[in-house]
């Protein structure tokens, strides 16, 4: 009887053991995904807030290179108007003329995007910013970069030389040298309808940038607020 009672306990004691051993593995578990998860989403995090720096540092450089673009653009067409239509030297053309001399382009901090590249674009959970994030840096600032540097390429074989042909440059200052041969230099108008519809495309399109930049921007924030 003794040993019935007993063997009874020890089957009920074995039972509770091995209960107590498969609680104990699951929570082990548990706790180590748990832990695992919380790593990956404190990567995510910090991936999302380089971009978010990185992307307000890229947005002041893009807002600037918007003022530069429209500065030249106005310039370009108001030397234009008085080529196309023999105007005389003017105080507003001499204050315009200055805009058109260099090129603008971008300097992106591209590095957190490449940084998470390397992690795996997967490391950004939210599959629609994931999407957005890689279009705004994969599609538009390749295509923004391929654009500028024709603009550069342009402005150094064509641009430059006309200016430096028809202009003393002297203290942040262009004078013409001789203003009939300028507005009679046909090669120089023709440059000059090149570069003004090229610097008025680029100029859209920092804008477009510019406004993407922000959306995508504000996104990241919303982003990093919910996952903290």
């Amino acid at each position: 009887m003794a040993l019935r009672i007993f063997k009874k306990i020890g089957w009920r004691y074995a039972l509770g053991e091995l209960v107590l051993i498969f609680l104990g593995i699951t929570m082990a578990i548990w706790f180590n995904n748990w832990n695992e998860a919380r790593k990956e989403v404190s990567v995510e995090i910090k991936s999302l807030e380089e971009l978010r720096d990185a992307l307000q540092q890229d947005l002041q450089d893009i807002e600037l290179n918007i003022h530069g673009f429209d500065g030249r653009v106005k310039g370009y067409k108001r030397l234009l108007k008085h080529m196309e239509q023999q105007l005389p030297l003017s105080d507003s053309l001499l204050r315009a003329i200055p805009y058109i001399r260099g090129f603008t382009f971008l300097v992106s901090n591209d590095g957190p995007y490449e940084t998470l590249k390397s992690r795996g674009l997967e490391t950004v959970t939210n599959d629609s910013l994931r999407l957005q994030i890689a279009t705004y840096y994969d599609l538009d600032y390749d295509k923004l970069l391929t654009n500028e540097s024709e603009h550069r390429r342009h402005y150094a074989n064509y641009m430059k030389p006309k200016l430096m042909e028809h202009f003393l440059l002297k203290d942040y200052q262009m004078q013409p040298i001789d203003y009939n041969a300028l507005i009679q230099d046909f090669d120089f108008r023709q440059i000059l309808y090149w570069a003004s519809a090229t610097d008025e495309y680029l100029l859209h399109f920092y804008q477009h940038l510019n406004r993407e930049g922000n959306r995508l921007l504000a996104n990241i924030k919303t982003e990093i607020e919910r996952l903290e």
